[in-house]
């Protein structure tokens, strides 16, 4: 990006960009080298103003929530990283149905609903994203899924236009939905959600999250789930049965706690991950016939 974009892409927002801005500072696993701009927009209209600024100079974008099950690469990222704020993460309550901004902080809305009596969303107790991550990887657990109550949801489309996609053109499934294809940036979208007692659903929350604390390293810095659990099985069996569980790479290791989890021990870098992940595929598929697919997402640059 030349000194002149620099210049151009600043007068479009209202909070300064940051330029060279390494990403370890913004992903959950603290790994990841510089993004060429950071760019927090707080409306709509300055959403479309950069996406419309990167479309005309050929500028990739990446959406970056809350750098959750994401693992940015040690050369970084080219182009604009897009964070969504203000507006665009507002919560708007209407009876049982609730518009949210594609920002919004995920157990930030679990909570607001739960203290309204809406219930429906406790699937993603622990998922520490944002609304639209959460939607395009269709999180929550193995049985329930946040694209189960989606009615309609709005995007930036590639071509920088504002859209609504209804609820029977989403296409959702284990741990993916169609959302990538149909939109460069979630903007907002509806939830149908049913009425419970807000103490009944906090207890729900509640449980959920202690079962999360107990058996996955919360209170260490990782992406989440590395790979998918395949048909009929567990990831995290898998890699546990093959002996994984404190295999490490550098200061990259796998969690002790849950093997499918690779933990950050302090100064682990991207290439550390990343050469743990496929040490853990290929013990997998050496010793059951299996091959693992990534959960996470993998982008940027190698060093």
């Amino acid at each position: 990006m030349t000194e002149q974009e620099r210049k151009a892409l600043a007068k479009l927002v209202t909070e300064p960009p940051k330029f060279n801005e390494p990403m370890r500072h913004h992903t959950t696993l603290r790994v990841g080298g510089p993004a060429d701009a950071l760019v927090t927009v707080h409306t709509l209209d300055e959403l479309q103003k950069v996406v419309q600024f990167a479309l005309e100079r050929g500028l990739p974008i990446l959406v970056l929530g809350e750098g959750s099950n994401l693992i940015v690469k040690d050369g970084g990222i080219r182009g604009i990283v897009l964070r969504l704020s203000g507006e665009l993460t507002r919560i708007n309550f209407d009876t049982q149905e609730i518009e949210v901004g594609g920002g919004t902080y995920l157990p930030h809305l679990l909570v607001k609903a739960a203290q309204r009596g809406l219930s429906g969303l406790e699937c993603c107790t622990g998922v520490p994203g944002t609304v639209g991550g959460a939607l395009i990887s269709n999180a929550g657990t193995a049985e329930e899924f946040i694209g189960g109550k989606v009615t309609r949801v709005t995007v930036l489309t590639h071509e920088g236009i504002l859209r609504t996609v209804e609820k029977d053109e989403l296409r959702f499934s284990y741990r993916s939905s169609n959302l990538k294809e149909l939109g460069l940036v979630i903007v907002s979208a509806v939830f149908n959600l049913s009425r419970d007692e807000p103490k009944a659903i906090m207890e729900r929350i509640h449980r959920r999250w202690r079962y999360r604390w107990e058996t996955q390293p919360v209170n260490m810095p990782c992406a989440g789930c590395i790979f998918k659990n395949p048909p009929g099985d567990r990831a995290g069996r898998l890699l546990d049965a093959a002996g994984l569980k404190g295999v490490r790479i550098g200061d990259a290791q796998v969690s002790t706690v849950h093997a499918n989890f690779i933990v950050n021990l302090g100064n682990a870098k991207a290439k550390d991950v990343l050469a743990l992940a496929e040490l853990m595929r290929e013990t997998v598929k050496a010793k059951f016939g299996i091959t693992l697919e990534y959960e996470v997402q993998i982008v940027g640059e190698d060093e």
